[in-house]
């Protein structure tokens, strides 16, 4: 369960319960269990309903108990080929629906906590081209990271259909037992070995147009990522609440109530909370609204009048006015600087 009511809620580090019977789906491969440790067998085996969280000293007992059962140093890098969880597969399946590389990274960044909350995906220039760079949160397992890096490598690679080398390298950490075999496991790919875990992109196909690429089935995706993601425990009461406001726009409301409503706090209590952060709910509002404003405008699918009234404005011109307080630019302006942009690409 989602928890709201301590001030300290918020700042715990949480993981989704999937990972636990993730692990024991790719356990069931050396034939063994972690039904056998008190603590892990009652979430293997959770019913289907509403999302579930652990904290992540489980999550991380969860990971040493497979390490430990499975005597397999490199079980984490190997689960991509045995079992995909259900959310991995919808955010890989939408960043596949997007227009190219690029628009399916900033997709991956912006929903990845539906995928592990206890890592942040980070894209960052590298040498080489685009570094894809996992940040822990709190403590998570090394098998944690290994896993997640394996589910990366793995999308990536299906996902250079016509084997251009989208994929520049692999960057692991040095295992201490057997670092070739490392290497074995992930044979297609250009494997080095540093401080951090990592997918180097190849810059020259971030604008290159997926095949996968589908106008039509993308936002419908989005909308069950933002319903997944609005779920999700987050570290800060902020983060949470943004979440709200972004699965509410278009709703017509976005009032503190009805945000505060799935929290189990009060509207009073979470503005309070709120100005303990260094911020409002007023400002959260605003910021989600440019947020998804400057994203809607650069997919290029909606008209800006439409734009207009899924962001909650009255009218047209009250988000025009929002717009050019947010970029000192007419939307207008701003969608048409953004398509001479691209054709100099």
């Amino acid at each position: 369960m989602l928890e709201h009511s301590s001030s300290d809620s918020f700042a715990r580090v949480r993981e989704s319960a999937f990972w636990l019977r993730a692990m024991e789906q790719a356990l069931k491969q050396y034939g063994v269990s972690l039904g056998d440790s008190c603590r892990l067998a009652p979430w293997i085996s959770l019913p289907v309903g509403q999302p579930q969280f652990v904290d992540q000293e489980l999550c991380s007992h969860g990971w040493s108990e497979a390490l430990r059962v499975s005597e397999d140093p490199h079980f984490a890098l190997r689960m991509h080929r045995v079992f995909v969880p259900t959310p991995f597969t919808t955010l890989a399946l939408a960043a596949a629906a997007s227009e190219n590389i690029e628009a399916a990274l900033a997709l991956l960044t912006r929903f990845f906590s539906i995928f592990s909350i206890q890592l942040k995906l980070v894209c960052l220039p590298d040498e080489n081209g685009v570094a894809l760079t996992l940040l822990p949160i709190g403590n998570p397992h090394q098998q944690h990271i290994e896993a997640v890096i394996g589910y990366l490598a793995r999308y990536f690679n299906r996902l250079d259909l016509d084997d251009q080398g989208l994929v520049r390298s692999l960057q692991l950490v040095r295992g201490e037992e057997d670092p070739d075999g490392q290497r074995r496991l992930f044979a297609r790919n250009n494997v080095e070995f540093g401080d951090r875990y990592a997918l180097v992109l190849d810059r020259r196909l971030m604008h290159k147009p997926l095949a996968t690429s589908s106008p039509f089935i993308l936002p419908k995706l989005v909308e069950i990522l933002e319903a997944m993601q609005a779920v999700i425990p987050s570290q800060d009461l902020s983060e949470q609440v943004k979440r709200r406001i972004h699965l509410l726009l278009g709703s017509g409301d976005i009032s503190a109530e009805r945000v505060a409503a799935p929290l189990n706090i009060s509207p009073r209590h979470l503005r309070r909370k709120l100005s303990q952060e260094g911020t409002s709910y007023e400002q959260l509002a605003d910021d989600v609204r440019r947020e998804a404003a400057i994203r809607m405008i650069s997919d290029g699918q909606l008209s800006l009048t439409s734009i207009a009234y899924e962001l909650g404005f009255l009218d047209p011109s009250s988000f025009t006015r929002a717009f050019r307080r947010w970029t000192n630019m007419s939307p207008t302006a701003y969608r048409r600087e953004l398509g001479r942009t691209n054709k100099g690409d």
